[in-house]
């Protein structure tokens, strides 16, 4: 099985940034909590000893920070989570 996502399942802003999102590779942690509702990102994050990075478009918003030391993403999907398409998620 190949980790690698078709560019039709993945669609790139012409900065690099992931449609959407707005997000590059480097801002997003091995580690990512999904989350629906917006407002848990803050609430999650709150527990960071650190944020390092907090982006907003729409309804996605992304807290990238560190938890006793390990570095960790927290995305809200603007829906909740049993709608998302995980088909390309791996531990």
């Amino acid at each position: 099985m190949s980790n690698k996502i078709d560019p039709s399942e993945l669609i790139i802003n012409e900065n690099g940034s992931i449609f959407h999102l707005n997000l590059m590779p480097e801002d997003i942690a091995d580690t990512i909590i999904l989350v629906g509702d917006p407002g848990r990102v803050e609430l999650i994050s709150s527990y960071f000893d650190h944020v390092e990075l907090e982006k907003k478009n729409r309804e996605f918003v992304t807290r990238t920070g560190t938890y006793n030391g390990k570095r960790i993403s927290v995305v809200a999907t603007g829906i909740g989570t049993d709608n998302i398409d995980n088909r390309h998620c791996s531990e």
